[in-house]
């Protein structure tokens, strides 16, 4: 925000205590969950599909056939991901 804005402001006050509160908070980062979470699978699918066309499309007859085996390659790929990221979790959590 601009600072005019903040200085003609009648809640200007509590305002800048609730961003303080927020810079002081201790809370973990969820970055790097969001990533391995959300971000890293959907890559995943992505070059699954990718490669797993490239390297179908020489073996398999038709280009429908190849997609196919490739799509199902890449939904593979990503739950073999997210099985060992919740074994992960799932160990930390009993240790």
């Amino acid at each position: 925000m601009d600072q005019q804005q903040c200085q003609s402001c009648g809640i200007k006050d509590s305002c800048k205590e609730a961003y303080k509160k927020l810079g002081e908070s201790n809370v973990p980062n969820v970055l790097t969950k969001v990533i391995l979470a959300f971000l890293l699978p959907l890559i995943l699918f992505i070059f699954s599909i990718v490669i797993g066309e490239e390297l179908l499309i020489e073996k398999l007859e038709s280009k429908k056939a190849a997609n196919i085996a490739a799509f199902a390659t890449a939904i593979a790929v990503v739950f073999l991901y997210l099985f060992t990221l919740k074994l992960f979790k799932f160990r930390r959590r009993n240790n």
